[in-house]
């Protein structure tokens, strides 16, 4: 059975286009189209789709608006398109992310090439299979291990690794860390390249403290929030500084999760806290599991407050996790554990 897909872009030109991309392929049909966010609201009760591909910005209804009611009346799963990587429109895309969208796209060019292409429909029809939620379930029993580090080191520094659902969890988190949280926290967020410094700029709108990009040959900083660039593997070097570049190995993702975890396992060794967020595939588990036998704290996101559960779920199947939390629970973890 084919993947229903609903379409809503304001632009008739690219709305064809995008139809025709779907429609190639196999798998895919478009069952409803849309030019604004109050037609993918009435299509969307009408029609029930498996995957909503939505414009950011259009008349009478954005994205945004589109997402909240969407997820408060018929959840569904949402995949975000953007013409530009302007600030206002990708603050739209992001609070649309935190309303319950999985993920933001750039929208593809009339004469797009295979891979920007290939890249849309592996993402709409890997979405499909998304069991969506509106908002977190913060009513969840969760399991953990005393509150202690193996060692009596006091950690150093956070890393986390996220993807599908990780701007919405990571903002959660940055948002109830404390005032004087004083670690530097590392995250690794799977998401196209030209978007991270928009992810940036809309953490920076809910964390007391920095957010920046990863540089090559910084020293890693108290109190500071480092996001990985996202056209490069990001390194922690035995001298804590970041090493940004690529890897010997052959990753599926870049920057890869496990790259970033298991070198935070060699350089603080028993003094980190690992975490594990929502998110597809198994990016990240090896990488926690290194930092566990390293005898660092290692956490991962429960599966009721996961968007998806791929990458804390294995973790977990790895035995690579302390502690298992919801959403709610990670902050508060967090400074209980640093304080």
């Amino acid at each position: 059975m084919k993947l229903k897909v609903l379409v809503v872009e304001d632009s008739r030109t690219v709305r064809h286009m995008l139809v025709s991309l779907i429609n190639q392929s196999a798998d895919m049909q478009v069952i409803g189209e849309g030019s604004d966010g109050s037609e993918a609201l009435d299509l969307t009760t009408k029609l029930g789709p498996d995957v909503i591909l939505m414009d950011v910005v259009m008349p009478k209804m954005d994205g945004l608006e589109a997402t909240r009611q969407i997820m408060q009346t018929r959840p569904t799963p949402i995949v975000l398109i953007s013409a530009t990587l302007g600030s206002d429109e990708t603050e739209i895309a992001f609070k649309a992310i935190k309303a319950g969208a999985l993920t933001v796209l750039q929208k593809p060019s009339v004469s797009g090439g295979i891979f920007e292409t290939n890249s849309l429909l592996s993402t709409v029809r890997a979405m499909a299979g998304v069991h969506v939620i509106h908002h977190w379930d913060n009513s969840q029993p969760y399991r953990t291990l005393p509150l202690k580090p193996v060692s009596q080191s006091k950690p150093q520094i956070v890393a986390i690794a996220a993807s599908t659902g990780g701007p919405a969890a990571l903002s959660e988190i940055i948002w109830h860390l404390p005032v004087n949280f004083s670690l530097p926290i590392v995250i690794v967020q799977h998401i196209t390249a030209d978007f991270v410094p928009s992810l940036v700029g809309w953490l920076n709108h809910v964390s007391k403290n920095k957010v920046q990009i990863a540089r090559h040959g910084e020293a890693v900083l108290p109190g500071v929030i480092y996001v990985a660039p996202g056209d490069n593997h990001l390194f922690l070097s035995k001298r804590q500084t970041f090493i940004v570049g690529p890897s010997p190995k052959v990753m599926q993702f870049m920057p890869s999760a496990d790259i970033m975890l298991e070198s935070v396992a060699e350089s603080y060794c028993e003094k980190a806290i690992g975490i594990v967020l929502t998110g597809m595939g198994d990016d990240g588990a090896h990488g926690l599991q290194a930092m566990r036998r390293a005898g660092a704290i290692t956490i991962a996101q429960d599966e009721a407050s996961s968007v998806v559960f791929g990458m804390p779920g294995e973790a977990i199947r790895l035995g690579a996790a302390h502690h298992v939390l919801p959403l709610s629970k990670i902050a508060p973890t967090l400074a209980s554990l640093c304080s």
